[in-house]
This record gives C-alpha cells, sequence and structure tokens, in this order.
C-alpha cells in the first residue's frame, strides 16, 4: 500500500496542497486532472524526484519521504519511455537488474518469463529507434515491472501514441494489469482513459485532490462532474445476439451495432442522444428509445446540457437554445430519448463493477 498524507510541495509560481491519497495493494489508480493541475508534479514527489515542504509518503509501512528513488522499490514509466537508444531491448529490460546484482541465468529468466507476458519476446535483440510507439510501451512496461516493485508509477504513458492505437493499448493495460495484479499509479488528461483503466479515480485540480472514488461518484459529484468530460460513459454486461449486441446496464437493455460479449463499458456522445417529447412516437429509426426524467439544465457555451435519469442510468444530452424552448425541457419533466445502435461504442472492462 502506498499512502501520501498531508503533503504539500512548493515550486513558488505552483504548488501541492495538502494531499491526502491511498493506493490499496493491486489497484489500479488513476489520478486525472487538466493540464497544469498537478498530476505529474504529484508523482515525481512521490517517486522522490523531489522533496515535499511538509507531509509524509509511506510505502507498505516504511516511511520513504526523506529516501533517494532508488531505495523506495518503485518503477516509473515516463511519458516519452526514456529507453537507452544505444541499447537493445533486452539490455534497456536488464538495466534494473543488473544495478541490483542480480545473475546473468536470473536476468535471463526474468526477462524471459516479462517478455513472453508483454508479447515481445521476438523483439529482445532490436534497439529502440526501430520500435512502434506501442513496442516501446510495452518494452518500457516491461523495464518497470522485471524488478517486482511495490507500484509502477505511470506518467500520461500512451499520450503520444495515435488514438487509434491508444484504446488497443488501455486494453493490453488492463489485461495485463489483470493478469499480474501490480499495483499502479497512472496519470493522464483523458477521462476516458481514466474511466476504462481505474479501479478509482483521483481528481486533481489545481494542486488539489478534489475528489477520490470511482467513476460513477465523480460524475455524480457537482465538483467533479464538470472535469469529467462530455461523454457518457456506462458499465454493463454485454451478450451478442444474432447481428447485434444487447447491454444489461442497470436493469435496461441497450442495443449496440459493436460486437462484444461479458463485461463492458458503453460510451454515448452527448449529440448522439436525441430528446423527444414524450407521448409522441418520434421518426426514428434508433433501436433505443427510453423514457428519462430531466435532472437538470446547465447551459455550457454554444449549447444547453441537460442531465436525464432512465430507470437510475445517467445520462447527459446537448440541446440547441432553439430546441431546449421548442421541445420545452426543464427540469422535472419527462421525456423520451433516443439512441441509436451505432452510436453505443463498447470496450471490453476488465476492472470491477
Amino acid at each position: 500500500m502506498i499512502e501520501v498524507r498531508r503533503l504539500s510541495v512548493n515550486l513558488g509560481d505552483f504548488s501541492l496542497e495538502d494531499i491526502d491519497l491511498s493506493v490499496g495493494d493491486g489497484e489500479y489508480l488513476v489520478i486525472m486532472g487538466p493540464t497544469g493541475a498537478g498530476k505529474t508534479l504529484l508523482l515525481q514527489t512521490i517517486l522522490g524526484f523531489i522533496e515535499p515542504e511538509e507531509g509524509k509518503i509511506i510505502v507498505d509501512g516504511r516511511d520513504v519521504t526523506k529516501l533517494p528513488p532508488e531505495m523506495r522499490n518503485l518503477s516509473y514509466v515516463p511519458q516519452e519511455y526514456a529507453l537507452f537508444p544505444h541499447m537493445s531491448v533486452f539490455d534497456n529490460i536488464a538495466f534494473g537488474l543488473k544495478v541490483r546484482g542480480k545473475s546473468s541465468s536470473e536476468v535471463r529468466e526474468r526477462i524471459g518469463e516479462i517478455s513472453e507476458i508483454l508479447r515481445i519476446s521476438h523483439l529482445l535483440e532490436r534497439r529502440p529507434i526501430t520500435l512502434s510507439g506501442g513496442e516501446r510501451q510495452r518494452v518500457a512496461l516491461a523495464r518497470a515491472l522485471v524488478i517486482e516493485p511495490k507500484a509502477v508509477l505511470m506518467d500520461e504513458p500512451l499520450s503520444a501514441i495515435h488514438r487509434s492505437l491508444r484504446e488497443e493499448l488501455q486494453a493490453f493495460l488492463k489485461e495485463i494489469h489483470s493478469k499480474l495484479g501490480f499495483t499502479a499509479i497512472h496519470v493522464t488528461h483523458d477521462h476516458l482513459e481514466a474511466s476504462y483503466l481505474g479501479d478509482r479515480i483521483a481528481l486533481i485540480v489545481g494542486g488539489r485532490v478534489i475528489k477520490v472514488g470511482s467513476l460513477e461518484e465523480l460524475r455524480d459529484d457537482p465538483g467533479a462532474s464538470e472535469f469529467m468530460g462530455p461523454e457518457n460513459i456506462l458499465r454493463g454486461r454485454a451478450e451478442r445476439r444474432e447481428n447485434f449486441t444487447v447491454i444489461r446496464v442497470n436493469g435496461i437493455d441497450l442495443i449496440s451495432a459493436y460486437e462484444s460479449e461479458g463485461d463492458v463499458l458503453v460510451i454515448v456522445r452527448p449529440e448522439d442522444i436525441f430528446i423527444h417529447p414524450l407521448g409522441e412516437l418520434p421518426k426514428t429509426s434508433a433501436r433505443n428509445l427510453l423514457e428519462a426524467e430531466v435532472t437538470a439544465v446547465k447551459y455550457r457555451p454554444p449549447v444547453y446540457e441537460v442531465s436525464l435519469e432512465a430507470s437510475g442510468v445517467k445520462l447527459r444530452s446537448f440541446l440547441t437554445k432553439q430546441a431546449l424552448e421548442e421541445l420545452d425541457v426543464r427540469e422535472g419533466r419527462r421525456v423520451l430519448i433516443s439512441m441509436k445502435a451505432s452510436a453505443l461504442k463498447i470496450l471490453p472492462y476488465m476492472g470491477r463493477f
């Protein structure tokens, strides 16, 4: 377990103030927040690169606040991976083991095991410059995990990777964490990444942790929800039927055109949720039609954000001022909402519901 107690760091023009945070054994904690919120500074302080003004950092019951980074038994995956360009993949992964005085046979055995798990055995003789972004990310993770640290701390490890590959690597990280059960602290500004990977999310804004909890807890918190991004992210269980997928979410069946089975995250953009008057059958080909209550209406220039609840499922939609007035959408009003099956994107989810 890692505990951060009343931590404060002052850099003159920016500071972390009174941070309290804990990470359980085997937990995947995501630290999320906007650019300049203090995410990387907090990570670097836990690692020992920066000494705090006040507070303590406890790792497995040991106060490591005054210890140098190499004595904390924490691994670090920086944003650009920092692989040694003149070394082979094998030697990059072996570096930490050799520094710790491991024998050649133990080094080979450990690297063989971790490279097989991370599916990079075929890359061991190559140099980092010849690798793709995804391959470099796996090598950096192997180097971090091979020393069997108390925790792996990752600073926006997917930010430099193209979006199409990023989702694949998110799924890979989820798979490897599920398989190995290591403790992880992952920094990102991407709320979708945080929602997908994190057992819990710590939201940091302006040098302060303003909320720690599940995705649902952050979305329900008025002070935190505005930083969680506009997308609707739901957790459910998918079952494939003929040429479509049914996802059960809080007792509601939603239909998606994407193929998936098992535990999933469902992502729906607010602009893909259409609002209709109650009592009128809308002229739509959408496969998902639900009755919902308007719980809030908030102006978010240039549109209005409409919060909705359908049998316990909370959603958000966008309306123009003209549509808001024409539909007479206001708090407490019941409406129909529709969503096309193609608008419900699905990602596999291997975390805890």
